[in-house]
């Protein structure tokens, strides 16, 4: 199973990236032997991003022989097109969802689909009706495959119907919540926030995992992830800053 960090963003105190902390992050998880990385993809990330930001992270990461995946959420469409552009001729591979000022239509999510898909980029889309404001209709998906508008998907809607219908597709399918994976013989994959402390052997306790969440009724969500490295990373001579030889990093008041 192909196993995607949805990588943590560290700041520095004034709030600007953190990029020797990214640094060590990324390659502790590269001998973690992590498959891809999603970037921007947590909680609030995409939506602190400068377009400049956002330009210097992509040339950031070209220097690391691991393949990256970007969250682009964002919320300007001409600042979408912008990053899509910029990307287009970098082999990077993006995820997207449906933009709350998008119509939720049928008729307004294939345009917006559409257009994304004449920069050539490779798509992951996001499926998260809650987010989308819309379960999108079997009919309208059908219409997207065939005409090649996404070749993965990161499935949040847990329902068995919506990831058998997929596999029939031949659609790559990405586990979009942890508690997804109890339907594991869907997915190629997962793309998890999880990843980031137990990279290594998450597919192994992944559902051990879950099953300490639900039986405690713990929220799964990344802002628990992120509490924990924020209170972590903070003390002087611990576990992380052992494992990394990191120094501590801050978030966004956003994305805590």
């Amino acid at each position: 199973m192909t196993n995607i960090v949805a990588l943590i963003t560290p700041y520095k105190k004034n709030g600007k990236l953190d990029w020797l902390n990214l640094n060590f992050i990324i390659n502790f998880h590269i001998k973690n032997k992590i498959n891809l990385i999603l970037l921007l993809g947590t909680t609030g990330e995409s939506h602190n991003f400068s377009i400049y930001d956002f330009f210097d992270l992509v040339i950031f990461v070209k220097k690391f022989k691991i393949k990256f995946i970007f969250n682009i959420f964002d919320i300007n469409i001409k600042t979408i097109f912008k990053k899509f552009f910029f990307l287009r001729n970098n082999r990077i591979i993006i995820l997207i969802s449906i933009s709350k000022y998008i119509l939720p239509n049928n008729i307004s999510i294939y345009k917006y689909l559409k257009s994304i898909n004449k920069f050539g980029v490779k798509i992951i889309f996001y499926n998260i009706p809650k987010r989308n404001s819309k379960i999108i209709s079997f009919l309208l998906f059908n219409k997207l495959i065939k005409k090649k508008f996404f070749y993965f998907i990161k499935n949040s809607y847990n329902n068995i119907i919506s990831n058998l219908f997929f596999k029939k597709k031949n659609i790559l399918i990405f586990s979009g919540e942890d508690t997804n994976l109890f339907f594991f013989s869907f997915f190629t994959g997962t793309i998890s926030v999880y990843n980031n402390l137990f990279p290594k052997i998450f597919s192994k306790i992944n559902k051990k995992i879950i099953f300490y969440f639900k039986k405690n009724n713990f929220e799964i969500n990344p802002v628990l992830i992120k509490f924990f490295l924020f209170k972590s990373f903070l003390i002087k001579g611990s576990f992380n800053n052992l494992l990394l030889g990191i120094n501590p990093f801050f978030f966004t008041q956003s994305q805590t």
